[in-house]
């Protein structure tokens, strides 16, 4: 079974879940997500945003990045800082870099591929993605809002 570990860090603060990589644990990370902002009264817009992009993300890792029908962890780290939230998503899949896919072609109705990680795109305000030796780590940021 998967397990959630939420740890406080500092005045910032974290939370991080291990799940395996069945669609139904999707749920697990939207529960967290809506946890971590109850606890830092993000906005709700922040929230849509967070859910939106880690569900894409994690649907497309488990969909698309094992060539294997084994078990695989895939780790979500939410972290708050004074001015953004910093999502980290880690996963032992194929390479694949989803800043390098092609935008979507939205007048070719026949190829309508990359359509939920333009969405990402737009969603976050900025993205990263690293291959640490066998495992993907895409980073999202998200600024907050200044009152």
């Amino acid at each position: 079974m998967a397990e959630e570990a939420p740890s406080p860090a500092g005045p910032s603060g974290s939370s991080e879940i291990r799940i395996a990589n069945r669609l139904s644990e999707i749920e697990r990370v939207a529960s967290l997500v809506d946890e971590f902002g109850a606890r830092h009264s993000l906005s709700n817009e922040i929230l849509v945003a967070l859910n939106v992009s880690l569900d894409e993300i994690i649907n497309n890792i488990i969909s698309y990045g094992y060539e294997d029908a084994g078990h695989h962890d895939i780790v979500v780290r939410l972290n708050l800082r004074s001015s953004d939230i910093e999502v980290v998503i880690e996963d032992d899949g194929k390479p694949f870099n989803p800043l390098l896919a092609p935008a979507p072609d939205f007048a070719d109705k026949s190829r309508l591929g990359g359509v939920g990680l333009h969405f990402v795109r737009k969603l976050m305000d900025r993205l990263e993605y690293v291959r640490a030796g066998e495992v993907n780590q895409l980073r999202l940021m998200k600024r907050m809002k200044q009152a």
